[in-house]
């Protein structure tokens, strides 16, 4: 099998999911919990502690370790109920503990490999030990487990590249993959691999010696493999009593004594340090913070140290030892250090989050209103853990602190020189027209229309004259109610080949808006406003100034033409985009024909080669016009040592070569949609076209291009979904199988900061029918799991972010079916320029 192959299936099977269905939490696992709709309450990374802990906002520290993430979420979701109406509560590994497998033989890295994951496949642990050094020097994998276990696994179907056995290894395993080799005596260790020659009366200890390992790094136990099964041998009977004589084909393994280390875990990184005489908890903090990539603030470490020794447990205390006392280590120890944490959970009427304290902070109420920037004289009153305080009562660290504050303050939104919360004075009276006093004023966009929505929910709407407000005196509001001033909505959704969604000014032109873009006559303008539609060149500059702009607008930008001319030579790309590009702009972009004077120049348009440009008719056409859109190809006459590699790929190439290619090896470096991709067309040095189907692999195993040749792949057409509204780029994003919502929201530039997520419209039937309501705001910036507020999408399917929640949804069905209709008549235009570069 060639070496490509096996690369391409060797990092097949490293994607392929680790699924587990019953998995227990193990200490060191990072656990995420999330509350659907509370993001205050969700949390990505509670860590397994050493006594199998978790902390869990606010409920506080529960058991994990031993125990399946649905006990975990069970008990969350039951203990939240008091303090959440209803809820529904996710748990799962965000990072799991690292565990070590010992991976020796015929692999490019040998040694202890940390496995972040709870086990992982043998082909797996191939990819990360750098894979089979040579596939032909083994046939079989050696598979030992702690409780002595031994297992022979044939991997002769990596050569193949078949399906084959594939089981997992766990932790602490040992994997051995011994050379087939006969008449040879094969060494691995930590402290280097070898390979002897056999001959009669070679014994154990004649190999250590050669070896030059000291004998205090030698374990008490070395194994050897004969015949596919490992035996034992203890070191020192080898020293004290008896020699122990090898055979043809054994292979000796020499593991490293890390007996004699002491292991540090700690919520700043980890380290293994070698174990000397009169070793303490002090010089381990010296050696952590001089001696390794640890940043160690001591301010910011937990006072309380812990040592793990064998099944004991000692607590350390670290003011002790910064005060002249220490705790003396063994060897073997492990030694534990957190992160010092103190905190409460704060939630009013403003905010809801989690408040941190410093080690040496003084933690009660008033030092927290100090820290959330409330006034004592704005709390009606306080609660801890539902029970009340006054604002000198000590906190605990995981409190939970309710804050209710005097209510006398309105909000303001929209179309007012200055909005967010405005206060009042306690007892004051709130009149319209002091808001507006306060406000600044309306702005220039306001349309004359105010919502109010009080404390109950109810909403009624004003007409204002903007320059009249004698009528607002009257009008007394509640504590706590929202004022929108309407805006004339003036919103541009550009999509195509740009996307973006602009707020206009009022007597702006369609000129005025697409001149930032800088658009040419390569690009086609196509804009619907109101009743009005029609498509323009871009470069049409006094039309486009007499098209005026109001209300919504949708404009598509399609690149009707391509812009630039592609330009390659012996492995070297030039990309020339300027108004006209001549015969001669195409040879001083590549240096001629050097390093020498004679060669051919062949121009492809629209997948054919269309001139052919000897060096002896080059003076005469040197100021020759090349179309917009052309493959260049400058051949000088050492020709035949490259493949030039086009079109729809992340970036062309040309692949140095003096032999025949496999097509295989060409596309699997050249990063194509294999998903997408129908066929490709190889043309030959003859201008030859041949036609592949990359469907029938078998055939691609069979396809072998010749140097000179140029290997192109054409546009492939794309399934769609259609985002739009409040996200960063609106329009139509390529779909992929299992995609999400949340997942297409992303791939559209996110949503905006303005964005209402509550209320999220997926369109799976078309935009004459209703849509389904989501409720994205709770995972938004979570992982991306499918839910049944995060389903998957379809080719098609449309998703509409609002603004805010006072949208009516006959006014979304009838801007997103405005929307389609307008997108539907440029599918075609779409689908034909998708190609091009």
């Amino acid at each position: 099998m060639k070496k490509g192959h096996f690369i391409v299936v060797l990092l097949f099977l490293l994607v392929l999911p680790i699924i587990t269905f019953s998995y227990n939490v193990r200490m060191g696992d990072t656990l995420g919990i999330w509350v659907l709709g509370y993001p205050e309450y969700s949390i990505t990374d509670a860590v397994v502690g050493p006594e199998g802990d978790i902390t869990v906002p606010p409920i506080g520290r529960i058991k994990a370790e031993g125990r399946t993430l649905e006990e975990i979420e069970n008990e969350i979701s039951n203990k939240m109920e008091s303090y959440i109406k209803t809820n529904k509560v996710t748990v799962g590994i965000t990072q799991y503990a690292p565990f070590s497998v010992t991976v020796l033989g015929n692999t490019n890295i040998n040694g202890v490999i940390d496995i972040k994951n709870e086990k992982i496949k043998l082909s797996d642990l191939i990819g990360l030990a750098g894979g089979i050094k040579d596939i032909t020097k083994s046939s079989y994998a050696l598979i030992k487990s702690p409780d002595g276990k031994e297992q022979k696994i044939n991997i002769e179907w990596i050569k193949s590249g078949e399906a084959g056995e594939d089981p997992y290894i766990h932790e602490n395993y040992f994997v051995l993959f011994p050379y087939d080799y006969t008449n040879k005596v094969t060494v691995f260790s930590d402290f280097g691999t070898s390979s002897l020659d056999y001959y009669e009366g070679l014994t154990l200890k004649t190999v250590i010696s050669s070896m030059n390992i000291p004998t205090n790094k030698i374990p008490t136990k070395i194994m050897i493999v004969r015949e596919a099964e490992i035996q034992e041998v203890p070191f020192d009977e080898i020293v004290k009593k008896e020699d122990y004589s090898l055979q043809p084909g054994d292979t000796v393994i020499i593991p490293y004594n890390y007996t004699n280390n002491v292991l540090v875990f700690s919520d700043f990184g980890s380290a293994t340090l070698d174990y000397f005489e009169g070793m303490g908890i002090k010089s381990v903090i010296t050696m952590i913070s001089s001696g390794s990539d640890i940043n160690l603030p001591l301010n910011q470490v937990n006072d309380e140290i812990t040592v793990v020794r064998g099944e004991q447990t000692y607590k350390v205390s670290l003011q002790k030892i910064t005060q002249g006392s220490d705790f003396l280590l063994q060897p073997g120890d492990t030694v534990i250090i957190n992160k010092f944490e103190n905190y409460v959970y704060v939630s009013s009427q403003e905010i809801s989050k989690r408040i941190d304290f410093e080690k040496q902070e003084r933690m009660n109420i008033r030092t927290l209103l100090t820290k959330v920037g409330i006034s004592e004289e704005n709390v009606e009153k306080i609660q801890v853990n539902n029970q009340p305080v006054n604002s000198n009562d000590e906190l605990k660290k995981g409190d939970f602190v309710q804050i209710t504050l005097k209510r006398n303050y309105v909000y303001l939104s929209g179309a007012f020189n200055t909005t967010g919360k405005v206060e009042f004075l306690p007892n004051e009276e709130i009149s319209m027209d002091k808001i507006v006093g306060l406000a600044g004023g309306f702005s220039s966009n306001f349309s004359g229309n105010l919502v109010i929505v009080d404390n109950s929910g109810s909403t009624k709407s004003l007409t204002v004259d903007p320059n009249n407000l004698t009528m607002l005196k009257d009008i007394i509001l509640s504590s706590g109610s929202t004022i929108i001033a309407d805006t004339e909505l003036r919103m541009a959704y550009i999509f195509g080949e740009v996307s973006d969604v602009i707020e206009y000014n009022q007597g702006e032109s369609l000129y005025e808006l697409l001149l930032p873009l800088n658009l040419d006559e390569s690009y086609q303008v196509r804009y619907q406003i109101g009743e009005k539609m029609g498509t323009l060149t871009a470069n049409e500059f006094d039309s486009l100034k007499n098209i005026p702009l109001e209300g919504k607008v949708f404009v598509e930008i399609s690149k009707i033409a391509p812009d630039q001319v592609i330009v390659y030579k012996a492995g070297e790309t030039q990309i020339i985009q300027q108004k006209n590009v001549r015969l001669i702009d195409i040879f001083s972009s590549v240096n001629g024909f050097s390093p020498v004077d004679t060669g051919t120049i062949t121009i492809y348009q629209n997948n054919e080669a269309i001139k052919t440009i000897n060096s002896e008719e080059l003076l005469n056409n040197l100021m020759m016009e090349v179309p917009k859109g052309s493959y260049v190809v400058v051949q000088p006459e050492v020709s035949g040592s490259y493949i030039a590699v086009l079109g729809n790929i992340p970036s062309p190439k040309s692949l140095r070569t003096d032999v025949p290619m496999s097509l295989v090896e060409i596309l699997s470096n050249s990063a194509i949609d294999w998903k997408n991709q129908e066929s490709i067309f190889i043309y030959t040095k003859n201008n030859e076209e041949i036609k592949v189907d990359i469907k029938d692999v078998e055939s691609l195993r069979n396809v072998l291009v010749n140097p000179g040749s140029i290997v192109y792949v054409p546009p492939a057409e794309e399934q769609v979904v259609y985002v739009f509204g409040e996200v960063a780029k609106p329009g139509i994003i390529s779909y992929n199988a299992g995609m999400t919502v949340l997942d297409a929201v992303l791939k559209a530039g996110n949503a905006s900061q303005s964005a209402q997520l509550t209320t999220v419209y997926l369109f799976k039937d078309g935009p004459e029918n209703p849509p389904v309501t989501l409720d994205l705001s709770g995972i938004i910036n979570a992982a991306p799991v499918k839910t049944g507020m995060n389903p998957e999408v379809k080719p098609k399917d449309i998703i509409y972010i609002p603004k805010n929640t006072l949208t009516n949804i006959v006014e979304v069905m009838s801007t997103v079916q405005t929307f389609m209709n307008f997108i539907k008549t440029g599918a075609e235009t779409y689908t034909s320029v998708s190609g091009l570069f």
